[in-house]
């Protein structure tokens, strides 16, 4: 759709457009004329959702969250339960102070069925009962349904106070602010302040019951953990399995020990062995026999010797007195040694062997001595790995017991944790809740939004109304612009005419200039319909053509009014014109210029000079010897039907010396086909539209005939154009 065009129409229709928002603020100023004035009052309340700059028993602090608890507290405030017990508060408020009421009931009001069925005695005591008890009216109770309609009367009602109360956060803070409007700032006052009292005592009963609930729930699970725990503990002590990596470490510690004192007397070994193979090659070199002696005591110390550091090994080296016997022994022993040695030769090589006889003999005894104790040694580590072994599968066992243990205290001491948080947070229950500003009377009203509502009302209807003429026009499809037209009907447009009102005018002085009119507007039309027609004359004259058919689509297209003005227009360039009227469904034309009705009678012979004679015999001259009319007497048949074999229509070429055009009206193509059966008498069709009709189905049908004329259709005439839209192009 054009904008401009749109633009247009929205000018043209300006006055309605404005007249609707006039009256709408009219509307709206009359019935806001006794809007009464509006107190607000407003209370702040501080959450702690957000803030940590007080002493809390839980650290946590979690931002994502806030949004949530601000938004359950926003609803509790808000909930049908708080604004029941503020309901109860301020109509226990006006009963109790009738003088100081903030809302009195009309005469009308006491008269109504609903306050003479409450006694107010009864009503204040189950008011108060209510309110004590946190509890809310009902309906299905009658009694309780008559105080709820009671409520109700007084405007103390849920839906009532809740229209005008208004609880929401403090963008960026940790604040909640509570509005009230109302006509009595005493009462705006009274509920900012009574509905944080109510929401605080319903909020804490309920997170009381819940809290308790769930202390209940992690105090059982605790006593069940305890006693988990201490069961556990019980079967490792009753296993005896307490102390049983005490004793395996120490049975690796003293196998650790006595694996060092069994590698040191292997090394002493080791080396008496090689000293001993050393004296033995030292004694063979000598090589002078060996006197014998007589040992045995020898041998008997040496055997006593061994026996006692046997007995010494045996106590782990922790016997004292067996230590004292061994080393007297050995002393014993050394003596004897010493006392055979002398007995041999006195000279340099007897005492040379004596003492490597000597030092054999200690030898031996050591090495012997070392053998015993490096065998008693690894017989005592072999038992205490033995007893190692066998301790392996009960430290196994105490492991796992001790594992059970361990995960029971851990389970107990996590909810020990969780219990005494949820004691801590039950004790410290909405103490985050502070009001931190009382709510005040109102000294002035609020500004009235009369002004206001009026103006949206106005802006509203204009919008509205502009909105439903730009839909309208939207679904206007009549080919009312010469846009409209070549994009829907696609012929060729030769000329546009545009609306002229001719009522109570002759048409003829309309096209001549000759009319006395007043009007600016309907002035600026006839010139502009004059010229109209001149561009459409010039069209026909210019096409080379004589005799023309003007036809139409439809009925109401404004032929015979156009060729009336088209022959006058003719007639004031000298042109002379014959008008037949061929439309005998609708013979306006014939009336209009009183022509005589001898169409069908008209028989014609082949003589020109005859034919004429007839012709300006039966026609009607019209308008001043310029305009001709043969008229029709009508009737529902086609050309074919009811002229003569011999009749006017084929002899109009012989017209032509005389009569510079000739037009034909032809009825529409829609409902007739007698415009087909003319279209073979004439040189050129010209198709008449009206742009105040749309173009149906139908039409398009007939434009297809138009188009396929073979060089007979001359164009179409857009007819009845608004003065607005004829530049529309």
């Amino acid at each position: 759709m054009d904008f401009v065009y749109l633009l247009r129409v929205l000018m043209k229709r300006k006055w309605i457009i404005v007249g609707s928002a006039v009256i709408a603020a009219a509307i709206a100023w009359y019935f806001t004329k006794d809007e009464p004035l509006q107190y607000r009052s407003i209370s702040q309340v501080s959450t702690g959702f957000t803030t940590n700059d007080v002493v809390k028993v839980n650290e946590d602090n979690n931002f994502f969250e806030a949004d949530t608890k601000f938004n359950n507290a926003i609803v509790t405030f808000t909930s049908p339960t708080v604004m029941s017990l503020l309901s109860y508060s301020v109509i226990l408020h006006d009963l109790a102070n009738p003088a100081q009421a903030f809302r009195t009931l009309t005469p009308e009001q006491k008269q109504s069925p609903v306050y003479k069925a409450v006694n107010l005695n009864d009503a204040k005591n189950v008011f108060m009962q209510k309110l004590n008890s946190m509890s809310v009216l009902t309906s299905y109770k009658p009694e309780e349904k008559k105080l709820l309609e009671f409520l109700k009367l007084y405007g103390y009602d849920y839906n009532s106070l809740a229209s005008s109360l208004n609880v929401y956060r403090l963008e960026r803070t940790d604040y909640i602010q509570i509005d009230y409007r109302s006509e009595n700032a005493e009462l705006s006052a009274f509920v900012v302040n009574n509905v944080y009292g109510d929401f605080v005592r319903y909020y804490r009963f309920v997170r009381n019951e819940r809290s308790e609930e769930s202390i209940d729930t992690l105090k059982n699970l605790l006593e069940r953990k305890k006693q988990d725990r201490v069961a556990a503990t019980q079967k490792v002590a009753s296993s005896g399995l307490l102390n049983i990596d005490d004793a395996n470490k120490s049975s690796f510690d003293l196998i650790s020990s006595l694996q060092q004192t069994l590698d040191d007397e292997q090394d002493k070994l080791t080396t008496n062995q090689i000293a001993l193979n050393s004296i033995n090659n030292q004694l063979a070199s000598l090589g002078a026999p060996e006197q014998s002696v007589d040992n045995s005591d020898v041998l008997e110390l040496k055997r006593q010797m061994n026996a006692a550091n046997q007995t010494y090994i045996n106590s782990g080296s922790t016997d004292q007195n067996a230590l004292n016997q061994y080393n007297n022994l050995k002393a014993q022993y050394q003596a004897k040694i010493k006392s055979v040695g002398s007995t041999l030769g006195s000279s340099a090589s007897s005492v040379d062997k004596s003492s490597l006889l000597q030092r054999k003999s200690d030898l031996e005894v050591n090495i012997d001595a070392e053998k015993i104790h490096i065998a008693s040694l690894q017989g005592k580590i072999a038992s205490l790995q033995g007893n190692v072994n066998a301790q392996a599968s009960r430290s196994a066992t105490a492991q796992s017991l001790s594992k059970d243990v361990d995960l029971s205290d851990k389970e107990y001491l996590d909810l020990l944790e969780k219990y005494n948080d949820a004691v801590d947070q039950s004790n410290a229950l909405v103490n985050n809740f502070h009001q931190i500003l009382v709510g005040q009377p109102a000294i002035e009203p609020e500004p009235s939004k009369r002004f206001l509502i009026v103006g949206m009302a106005g802006m509203a209807a204009l919008v509205c109304t502009i909105l439903i003429i730009v839909f309208l026009t939207y679904l206007d499809s009549s080919t009312k612009t010469p846009a409209i037209f070549s994009r829907v009907v696609n012929l060729k447009l030769i000329s546009l005419v545009n609306f002229t009102s001719l009522k109570n005018k002759d048409i003829s002085q309309v096209v001549a200039n000759t009319t006395t009119t007043e009007s600016a507007s309907d002035k600026r039309r006839e010139n502009k319909f004059r010229e109209s027609l001149r561009k459409l004359r010039y069209e026909i004259e210019n096409s080379g053509k004589k005799i023309f058919l003007f036809t139409s689509t439809r009925k109401g297209q404004g032929k015979t009014t156009l060729i009336q003005a088209l022959s006058y227009s003719f007639s004031l360039s000298k042109k002379k014109v014959l008008i037949i009227d061929t439309n005998f469904c609708n013979n306006d034309l014939t009336v209009a210029l009183n022509g005589t009705p001898v169409l069908e009678k008209i028989i014609t012979d082949s003589v020109d000079d005859h034919l004429i004679k007839e012709i300006e015999g039966a026609s009607v001259n019209a308008h001043a010897g310029m305009i001709y009319i043969i008229g029709c007497s009508g009737g529902d048949y086609t050309p074919s039907e009811i002229l003569p074999a011999q009749n006017l229509l084929q002899q109009l070429h012989k017209l032509i010396p005389v009569y510079d055009y000739i037009f034909l009206e032809g009825p529409p193509l829609n409902d007739f086909s007698d415009s087909k059966e003319l279209t073979d008498y004439v040189d050129g069709v010209v198709a008449i539209f009206s742009a105040k009709h749309i173009i149906r189905q139908i039409d398009k049908e007939s434009i297809k005939f138009f188009k396929n004329l073979n060089g007979k259709f001359c164009g179409s005439v857009l007819n009845m154009v608004q003065l607005e839209n004829l530049n529309d192009v």
